[in-house]
């Protein structure tokens, strides 16, 4: 179990080592870069594009929230910090798209291209300590209900408890991705961009696939369990 947990966290500790690092301040100022031509067909610049991309995106909000927004002093409604944020951020693209031959468009498009690798690392991270707690919880199921005592009811309370735990786990697991998130972005005011992270995209499929993880651990306590009672017997 130590050693899962400390899998996990190495995700935490290493998330955030790829993100962008150099954010700016909340002034709505794009820093000064290099002018090179980018192309979008090779993945590694697309990369780039999206990076710089993201980093203007949280300049804006930034930028918004310390003009504009409840904490501002210059709070006068939500309409008028959304125009403010996207206003910055349109300016914002212009200069990107500026520097690297591209329109603005095509700036805020790369914002749909998130890095795989990492978003499946987040999940897998979580399904670790799941797995580790569902572990745990079946092999107290089938203590309490003995594969040769109690195995219908073993069942029926493992089929209740798939359920409940793989919701809790959903919710947990949001909780997680999006805590990462904000790391990963460093900016605590996540604000739509929510509604990007795959783990709120997702709900019930990793709902579904919470509760198959939870009978297939079940059923490996109860194989286990069986095989104990028959070396006992031998």
């Amino acid at each position: 179990m130590a050693r899962l947990l400390a899998i996990s966290l190495l995700v935490l500790v290493c998330i955030p080592g790829c993100a962008r690092r150099d954010r700016p301040d909340s002034n709505c100022e794009w820093p000064h870069e290099t002018a090179i031509a980018l192309d979008l067909s090779k993945e590694r610049q697309l990369r780039h594009l999206n990076d710089d991309a993201q980093a203007a995106e949280d300049l804006a909000i930034r930028y918004a929230d310390a003009h504009n927004g409840r904490r501002s002093g210059n709070f006068v409604g939500l309409k008028e910090y959304a125009r403010a944020r996207d206003k910055c951020m349109a300016a914002l693209f212009q200069a990107i798209g500026n520097n690297h031959a591209v329109t603005q468009t095509q700036v805020r498009e790369s914002l749909a291209h998130r890095r795989t690798s990492l978003d499946l690392a987040v999940i897998l991270s979580f399904a670790v300590l799941y797995g580790a707690g569902a572990s745990s919880m079946a092999r107290q199921i089938w203590r309490r209900f003995p594969p040769d005592e109690g195995r219908i009811v073993g069942a029926m309370i493992t089929l209740i408890a798939s359920a409940v735990v793989s919701l809790a786990g959903v919710l947990l697991g949001e909780i997680w991705s999006l805590a990462i998130e904000t790391f990963r972005v460093g900016n605590g005011h996540l604000s739509y961009r929510v509604d990007r992270v795959p783990w709120v995209q997702h709900r019930l499929g990793l709902f579904v696939g919470g509760v198959v993880l939870f009978w297939l651990v079940a059923g490996f306590r109860y194989r286990a369990g069986i095989d104990g009672i028959e070396r006992s017997q031998s």
